[in-house]
């Protein structure tokens, strides 16, 4: 473990004078950090560990077991499953792959994620073996430097990895992709236990606990569970893994790097610009991490636009294209210079070359909220009536078979 300099206050919405003051403060305990060896520290739970835990019947030794995991940070806060070996083995029925295979190297603590320990988050979340192949692409997915784990995973905002499943393994899952995709209860509990596997493992396997690298201001409900199926029965365009080069047939998961989430109420429009100009009023956001990361233009940060089948309809009847879509959106969500002007990620003396010009600009020039339309992704999802939902990014979304 790396050794660390500790500050009782972070350094966001302070003056230069005052970060200079914080730093100054500690100044010799940076240096003494950086000139100390660091200690190796055993974090998380290994596979080959084994608990017991005794009682009068079951449900108590159940219930020990669930508070002594969540003391020690391996729980999300709901009841989870025994991860018995018997559990495991009948798990890793679910794929022909090798338990010992490692998938990947997971951040941000890079653990070595392998299948068993996948299996072993994805019992404690309550999946099925057939859901464990959606897991194993998933975390491939999140894995790819594209994605931007590291962000998702530490930042101080509420980013969650945000999961649509397309193809066949999507009904034969019962993945919802209608009403209440997103929600509780019964039709979407394929979801609910494979987003919550993958929050799971993010922790015990990437070491991603709350308050030791996940530094998330305020959180968000998103990051227990966030999986839904593409709506392709009522998508009138191709399919999302189409589009990006996927046969129809081929299952995939899209693991989409999520910030936050917000609703496009339109249930009055029947034109297809009108329907884009709710949309636009919405992405029109100063406020979010991807509508002003385009001014140091260090990578992409790329945001998603859930069209409810019906808003979808209205395009398509009048010929637009997801690329129109994507078009329209980059070309009329504009805010006022003055709302980024002040906040947001970039200043003066880090904005890329050739925009430097809006600090002297007047303060309702408008600016857009996006490098480029392709950082708008477009997919269906969800059921009668018109209730769009946008996804702001903070990174790209990465695509990945799900191999059986």
């Amino acid at each position: 473990m790396l050794p660390v300099a500790e500050f009782s206050h972070g350094f966001t919405n302070l003056s230069p004078e005052q970060i200079r003051s914080h730093i100054d403060e500690r100044i010799d305990e940076i240096v003494g950090a950086l000139l100390t060896a660091p200690k190796v520290r055993e974090t998380g739970a290994k596979h080959t560990e084994t608990f017991s835990f005794q009682g009068v019947d079951q449900l108590e030794c159940w219930e020990k077991m669930n508070q002594s995991f969540l003391d020690r940070g391996w729980g999300d806060g709901f009841p989870i499953v025994a991860a018995q070996p018997a559990k495991v083995e009948m798990m890793l029925k679910g794929t022909k792959r090798d338990p010992r295979e490692v998938i990947t190297i997971l951040g941000p603590g890079n653990g070595v994620a392998t299948v068993q320990k996948l299996a072993v988050n994805a019992v404690m979340a309550g999946c099925l073996p057939e859901h464990l192949p959606v897991l194993i692409a998933a975390v491939e997915a999140i894995a790819a430097p594209r994605f931007n784990l590291t962000t998702v995973a530490v930042s101080t905002g509420p980013h969650t990895p945000f999961l649509i499943v397309n193809g066949p393994i999507a009904r034969k899952l019962n993945i919802n992709s209608g009403c209440g995709a997103l929600g509780p209860g019964r039709q979407s509990a394929a979801n609910i236990v494979i987003g919550r596997a993958l929050r799971l493992t993010m922790m015990n396997v990437g070491f991603a606990y709350v308050g030791e690298l996940d530094m998330d201001t305020i959180g968000t409900p998103n990051k227990f569970s966030m999986v839904v199926a593409e709506n392709e029965e009522k998508n009138p365009w191709e399919p999302y893994h189409v589009e990006h080069g996927f046969g129809k047939d081929t299952s995939t998961v899209t693991a989409f790097p999520c910030e936050s989430q917000m609703e496009v109420n339109d249930l009055r429009s029947f034109k297809a610009k009108h329907v884009m100009n709710s949309i636009v009023s919405v992405v029109a956001n100063a406020g979010a991490s991807s509508s002003n990361a385009w001014l140091h233009g260090n990578r992409p940060w790329h945001n998603l636009v859930v069209f409810a089948p019906d808003h979808a309809s209205i395009l398509a009847a009048e010929n637009w294209t997801k690329k129109d879509a994507r078009d329209y959106i980059f070309h009329h969500a504009r805010v006022p210079w003055l709302y980024m002007k002040y906040g947001g990620l970039a200043g003066p003396e880090r904005v890329q070359p050739g925009w430097s010009w809006l600090w002297d600009a007047p303060e309702d020039t408008p600016v857009p909220v996006a490098g480029g339309p392709d950082w708008f992704h477009v997919m269906v999802v969800g059921a009668t009536a018109g209730k769009t939902a946008y996804f702001t990014g903070v990174g790209e979304p990465v695509t990945k078979e799900i191999k059986p």
